[in-house]
């Protein structure tokens, strides 16, 4: 699907529930159409001191980064998620929101053009 370009999702995890491409192309575009989405909810919120908010944000896209294989963001979020929780390390919150940013935004990018497109 995706040509020379190493992809950064693996559906692995996905396909345990069904390969099936009808079933793949919901999931994707449900990632596609919220994972964005929430990404700007997050960076949005924790510009705003809206902490709560944040965290609810990043604990939510964990689990699907998680789900589509983006460890590295989804490790990312996940310390968002606990550094919110446990009001520490504030500082290190906008590299990591960046990284899951970019990881998101390449994932998107790739799913929309191996699924929906």
């Amino acid at each position: 699907m995706s040509g020379n370009e190493p992809l950064v999702y693996d559906l692995s995890i996905v396909k345990e529930a069904s390969d099936d491409i009808e079933y793949l192309k919901e999931i994707t575009g449900y990632f596609i159409n919220n994972a964005g989405e929430m990404l700007k909810v997050l960076e949005k919120a924790f510009s705003e001191s809206d902490y709560e908010s944040a965290q609810n944000a990043a604990h939510k896209l964990s689990s699907n980064f998680y789900m589509f294989g983006l460890n590295e963001g989804a490790a990312a979020l996940s310390k968002i998620d606990l550094s919110l929780k446990n009001k520490e390390n504030y500082k290190e919150i906008p590299s990591l929101i960046m990284l899951a940013q970019k990881q998101g935004e390449e994932a998107i990018r790739q799913l929309r053009r191996d699924f929906h497109e």
